[in-house]
């Protein structure tokens, strides 16, 4: 079984590819739990209800021009949806490199945080709209 060491993530925020910028990224497949449990049963029993996944990523702060928060400010203020894809590596998305994709919503934005000495970063959570994330290989 080959192991990954991330080197390469693509992602890719509102057709702008941030690869560059990024420190970290999480893919959060999500279902609400949904507790069916009735009196025939001896245990707690669950479905999965609506999907809640989303995208946590970690970016290094830019103010130019068509950069982090130049992107990320206006889709906040303007409640705007967008399109997110991140893939393990920056190669073309193939069965040992899937994509993720969704529709998304910037509901918080924090343009400025750190302490004295530190990297301006800034961690966005992009919560999938309607369908969730939707995984391809091609």
């Amino acid at each position: 079984m080959a192991k990954l060491v991330l080197r390469d993530c693509y992602i890719v925020i509102n057709g702008v590819n941030f690869s560059d910028h990024a420190s970290s990224v999480e893919v959060d497949l999500s279902k609400a739990e949904v507790e069916t449990t009735n009196f025939s049963g001896s245990g707690r029993e669950r479905v999965a209800g609506l999907k809640d996944d989303g995208f946590v990523i970690n970016f290094q702060q830019d103010y130019a021009a068509a950069q982090i928060d130049a992107t990320f400010y206006p889709l906040w203020n303007n409640e705007t949806e967008f399109t997110v894809e991140v893939r393990p590596t920056s190669a073309a998305a193939s069965t040992t490199n899937p994509k993720y994709t969704a529709t998304c919503i910037l509901l918080e934005y924090k343009p400025l945080s750190g302490k004295v000495g530190d990297l301006s970063e800034t961690q966005v959570k992009l919560p999938a709209q309607r369908t969730g994330i939707t995984r391809a290989t091609s």
